[in-house]
């Protein structure tokens, strides 16, 4: 009798104890099928960085089906990143150029609609976590018109648009990054994130410059449009393909829409 009251107490004590050490692991998720970093990040509102880092992941595009991540709480976080995470006033409209029968330009495999999305979903991500309401024009694979793009944007005040894309030309040794803009706020928007473009992916500068696009010609806010490099060139086009490069670039954007945050 005294041993099967020992047992039960014991039993009793170890299945709190587990219960106590998953209440202190925090949340976790378990990755389904087509389930991205990137994604899973954006769900629970923290940093791409922070997730992979929180959970011992170097390659951020390595995910397996079933695998379960930690997610971070806001006891893991540090002051300034809960600074980060004030909400901010500014929306950011992410335009992922193209899409759906769209394809824009291909070139060697590889489709510009593609890449454009996951940039966005990217910069989506980061902007979130740093605590901006973000609108995105598309999120899959869908086509949306110039119209419905621009018609997304005016919806909102205190916005910005961020019209995402990658270049081509018949001239295959063509390379850089390149900003357009419309108005003088989307001068200085355009120019932050040109100047961040060029630092961080060391690539050719070809300017920022005024051109009445109509997706940004029609829309009443600050609005830019971002080549962010030439599939046409195969050099250029194996590094915008990389996980890498898409990254730098999505950092790249970030930093000239914290610019243009903190001067208006």
């Amino acid at each position: 009798m005294v041993s099967r009251v020992f047992f039960k107490k014991y039993l009793t004590g170890v299945l709190v104890a587990a219960f106590t050490c998953g209440l202190a692991m925090g949340l976790t998720h378990k990755v389904k099928k087509a389930e991205n970093l990137y994604r899973i990040a954006l769900k629970y509102g923290v940093s791409i960085d922070r997730l992979a880092a929180f959970n011992g992941i170097k390659n951020k595009d390595n995910l397996g089906v079933g695998q379960v991540l930690r997610i971070p709480s806001g006891k893991d976080v540090s002051p300034a990143a809960n600074a980060q995470r004030t909400p901010k006033s500014l929306r950011v409209i992410i335009d992922a150029g193209h899409g759906g029968k769209d394809r824009g330009a291909v070139w060697g495999g590889v489709r510009e609609s593609d890449l454009n999305l996951k940039v966005a979903l990217r910069v989506e991500a980061s902007l979130k976590s740093r605590g901006y309401p973000v609108t995105m024009t598309r999120r899959s694979d869908v086509f949306v018109d110039l119209r419905r793009r621009s018609q997304i944007s005016n919806r909102y005040r205190n916005c910005i648009f961020i019209s995402i894309h990658f270049n081509a030309t018949s001239h295959t040794g063509v390379k850089g990054v390149e900003t357009f803009y419309v108005g003088k706020r989307g001068r200085f928007l355009a120019k932050a994130i040109q100047n961040h473009l060029v630092s961080n992916l060391k690539v050719r500068d070809r300017g920022f410059k005024f051109k009445r696009f109509s997706v940004l010609n029609d829309t009443l806010c600050p609005a830019v449009l971002a080549e962010c490099g030439f599939i046409s060139n195969s050099y250029e086009r194996s590094r915008c393909n990389s996980s890498s490069y898409q990254a730098a670039v999505a950092r790249s954007i970030v930093s000239g829409i914290e610019g243009y945050d903190r001067a208006y």
